[in-house]
């Protein structure tokens, strides 16, 4: 997309909801914005809201089929943009009318008011190893080649996939993760940027940094927190709000 993308206030952005079985709370949270108990007229999904889904393989599809309609129903009404992640990826026919950046686009420059906001997932620039990982996991090819696989196998590829998941800890904290986004971002070091904020890494935290604000974003897996752009005398900050299922 060439033009400039624009945070309104009041967007609500939210990371790593990992929905799934064990973590099932996204889906409420997709029908209070659809009813309207939460408002926003932006809504911006910072990656890995489901713990596997891609776009070639249609088993994901249709074990994520009601997250997915509902996107699809409240896209219609509101602006929804979405920033792939590592474990939701290929997915732009998926969200006909939703904007989805891919990780080849990210990250993303957005503007609210006079401010710079770079926005995206959170897995660039990344060692080269997974930078590898990544451009094979989301290959064509590979992504037929293991949907075959699991068809064949019964559901096994998805079973252990999925099994993983519920063993990971979404609430874990990186030791020295400053001095890690600190090397991770250098890049940005003489950019004129007032914020960065990612998702991927589950550490609900926020520093200066290079001369701008670096903000991570929880997991909404792990706390149900999301986050509502506001401003006070032009000044952008962002509410942090954790959701109560009715």
């Amino acid at each position: 997309m060439s033009h400039n993308l624009i945070l309104q206030e009041g967007a609500i952005l939210i990371a790593d909801a990992h929905y799934s079985d064990k973590y099932p709370q996204f889906y409420a949270f997709l029908q209070d914005i659809d009813s309207n108990k939460i408002k926003t007229s932006q809504l911006i999904l910072m990656g890995d809201m489901f713990e596997l889904l891609f776009g070639e393989i249609k088993r994901t599809q249709k074990d994520n089929e009601k997250a997915i309609a509902l996107i699809n129903k409240i896209s219609k009404k509101i602006e929804v943009i979405y920033f792939e992640g590592n474990h939701d990826f290929r997915i732009k026919n998926i969200f006909p009318e939703v904007l989805v950046f891919p990780l080849q686009t990210q990250p993303k420059l957005a503007y609210f008011g006079d401010k710079k906001v770079m926005l995206s997932h959170g897995d660039t620039k990344v060692s080269l190893g997974y930078q590898i990982y990544t451009k094979m996991i989301r290959n064509s090819f590979i992504l037929k080649l293991i949907g075959l696989l699991n068809l064949t196998c019964l559901n096994c590829v998805f079973k252990w996939l999925k099994r993983r998941g519920e063993e990971k800890d979404s609430c874990y904290k990186i030791t020295s993760f400053k001095e890690i986004i600190k090397g991770r971002l250098a890049h940005f070091r003489d950019e004129p940027l007032d914020i960065v904020i990612e998702g991927h890494f589950h550490q609900d935290i926020s520093f200066k940094l290079y001369g701008f604000e670096y903000i991570n974003l929880a997991s909404f897996a792990c706390n149900q927190k999301y986050f509502i752009v506001q401003s006070i005398k032009e000044q952008f900050f962002l509410q942090e709000t954790r959701f109560k299922e009715s």
